[in-house]
């Protein structure tokens, strides 16, 4: 089921990109793409201190365990599992919202000069 919604994003974003770039006046790119970082790391950067603050308390890691947290996802138990990837999982995500936003905001601002 998640591959069907990553399709449907991937799918949504190639009809949307043209559009974008041909259709939107720059100010509305500029405005959407400062409107998309805000949301990702609005709620990005939230979820990430949580994601490590669960994944610290799941496992005890080693000291410098957060420079590659991702190492540790396999010493999870399956009832750990879910409540701390999930966090990962939506931090992930806005990650890519974020990015999203400042690729519209360069292109609004290429397209404005």
């Amino acid at each position: 089921m998640f591959e069907l919604g990553l399709v449907a994003l991937l799918l949504m974003g190639l009809v949307a990109a043209p559009w974008i770039f041909a259709i939107a006046p720059w100010d509305v790119t500029f405005g959407a793409g400062v409107v998309l970082m805000v949301l990702g790391l609005v709620v990005g950067l939230p979820a990430s201190l949580v994601y490590h603050l669960r994944l610290r308390r799941a496992l005890q890691p080693a000291r410098g365990w957060w420079l590659h947290p991702t190492a540790l996802h396999g010493r999870l138990g399956d009832g750990q599992r879910r409540p701390v990837l999930r966090w990962f999982r939506i931090g992930a995500a806005m990650f890519g919202v974020a990015i999203l936003g400042c690729v519209l905001v360069a292109v609004g601002a290429v397209r404005g000069r």
